[in-house]
């Protein structure tokens, strides 16, 4: 499993069943955590911990798809009339 830090979100399983978490702070290896429904819980034992999500950032390169670019079958229709059909 991945290591837990602060601001990770977790999937967790408690006496009310399975819940999403923000881990707020770690303490004599206990989670404080703040649930995401804002229902109230005490310290989480790293062992009731199902997934951790962790913050994946922007994407580094370019996407991997080509630009598309306008053609001459396309018109751009700025003054919001469609042209009648003949």
């Amino acid at each position: 499993m991945a290591e837990i830090e602060v601001g990770d979100v977790v999937l967790a399983r408690g006496a009310t069943g399975r819940f999403h978490a923000v881990v707020a702070g770690v303490r004599l290896g206990r989670l404080a955590i703040d649930r995401c429904d804002g229902r109230p819980s005490g310290p989480l034992s790293p062992r009731d911990v199902v997934t951790v999500y962790k913050r994946a950032g922007a994407p580094d390169a370019e996407p991997r798809t080509r630009r598309l670019r306008p053609s001459g079958q396309l018109k751009l229709d700025l003054d919001g009339e469609a042209d009648a059909a003949t």
